[in-house]
């Protein structure tokens, strides 16, 4: 624990600046100056007594999810000895931070300051450590109980659903909703319900059905360490698959957007089919694979499922000029392609690529690949996010993102800080056979 204590006091401070350059980013660009003090005043009077749109709520989301991840940077890079000193302090910088920004937008002709905003950025940042105190606290309460390698397997299957379910309720190929349809969410619920058809269950996405397979079994790998027999795992998680994804699908209703039938049959259908594997299966795999084998196989499977999100549709990109053009163009500018964007996906999209990852850190905190070198702790998890985002230069569609690979290099990180927060430490690394020891569940 010194060792990690120190390391993480070696970064504090250059963690913490990187994500206020990233807030400053995200909140002040562009930033068009405007010196004029009777704008400032209206703007300032703009501020101080906000028109509320539906467009707002978006807004809210949006500024939740980006100062939770300060609320978060915040606790991770705190001492780990005071922590609801390290979730007070969490909540008051990010309430100085949003004062700032929102003051700095007073000077600006093409930002719009709120006290609404000042509020959501305060909130996010208490509930983005909240929440990290929280997942802490559960996987310490674990410790010490039955695992399949070496860490509780609740932490990818929590992580790995919350994808999923981002996934199934703002599909990355299915956001549009219907033209000329507005108003609140009921209202635009009944049209979406008005035109569903019966005819919306061909095609199924395969694609969709593959990506869902990992619900089903981390679901059962993570009840059976509960305690529950592989068989009543499997029966509880495909049922609360089929509920979950029915309801991100009927979700679509309220955002306007189509009820698809397809989709949803893809969905449960992945739910159930990895439970039934890791019911038929699991039980063979933890006798055949001990030791490192497992975390390994694990690591790498994983690994696998990750790069089959990120080469949807599966279809290649064979046109130079098309490469050529998302090559050059602005891909290295933090949140360039989600600013303009005032929908509920910018969100989704960011988030569901920091759960994606999260389990990757977490069993690389315990299984490192290697000890030392360029293979040590969380490193090739970054350079997983790395390749993957680089490889959408080849795939239909797909556009490289500086943005993903920076939320997907913070989910690999947080998860192994959480991970060694929690009490666990390494076992051993999985290459070349040199290994520890871990808990198993078999």
């Amino acid at each position: 624990m010194a060792e990690l204590a120190e390391r993480i006091r070696r970064w504090r401070t250059p963690t913490r600046l990187a994500y206020v350059g990233v807030l400053l980013l995200a909140t002040l660009s562009p930033f068009s100056f405007d010196p004029d003090w009777t704008n400032i005043a209206a703007r300032l009077g703009r501020a101080l007594h906000p028109s509320l749109a539906p467009s707002d709520a978006v807004d809210a989301v949006r500024n939740v999810v980006l100062f939770a991840g300060w609320g978060a940077v915040w606790m991770i890079t705190g001492p780990g000895t005071k922590v609801w000193a390290s979730l007070r302090n969490a909540v008051i910088t990010g309430a100085g931070i949003s004062l700032t920004v929102e003051s700095l937008q007073l000077w600006s002709a093409l930002r719009r300051a709120s006290v609404v905003d000042v509020l959501t950025n305060t909130a996010g940042s208490g509930v983005g450590a909240l929440v990290l105190l929280t997942l802490v606290l559960i996987i310490r309460s674990k410790r010490g109980g039955r695992s399949f390698v070496g860490i509780p397997t609740i932490t990818l299957a929590g992580s790995y659903v919350t994808a999923a379910f981002a996934e199934a309720l703002i599909p990355l190929f299915r956001q549009a909703a219907y033209p000329n349809v507005y108003g609140g969410p009921f209202g635009r619920f009944r049209v979406s319900v008005d035109l569903f058809e019966l005819g919306s269950i061909l095609p199924i996405p395969i694609g969709d059905i593959l990506i869902f397979l990992p619900v089903g079994a981390y679901g059962v790998a993570a009840m059976v360490e509960q305690g529950l027999s592989y068989r009543q795992a499997g029966l509880r998680v495909s049922a609360a698959g089929v509920f979950l994804f029915a309801l991100a699908e009927v979700g679509h209703g309220f955002l306007g957007q189509p009820i698809q039938l397809g989709p949803f049959v893809a969905h449960a259908l992945g739910v159930t089919l990895g439970a039934v594997a890791a019911v038929l299966w699991l039980p063979e795999l933890t006798r055949q694979l001990r030791g490192y084998r497992r975390p390994l196989g694990l690591f790498l499977l994983h690994s696998f499922v990750i790069c089959l999100w990120a080469w949807r549709p599966f279809v290649p990109e064979i046109d130079p000029s098309i490469i050529a053009y998302n090559l050059f163009e602005h891909w290295w500018v933090p949140l360039a392609s989600l600013g303009q964007r005032l929908d509920l996906f910018s969100v989704v999209d960011v988030s569901a690529g920091f759960f994606l990852y999260l389990p990757l850190g977490a069993l690389l905190a315990v299984w490192p690949l290697r000890q030392q070198g360029l293979l040590q702790s969380f490193f090739p998890g970054i350079y997983l996010a790395a390749l993957t985002e680089l490889s959408q230069l080849l795939i239909a569609g797909r556009f490289m993102d500086i943005t993903d690979f920076l939320v997907q290099s913070a989910g690999v990180v947080i998860g192994w800080v959480v991970i060694r927060r929690a009490g666990f430490h390494p076992y051993g690394h999985t290459l070349r056979g040199r290994h520890g020891t871990a808990q198993t569940a078999e």
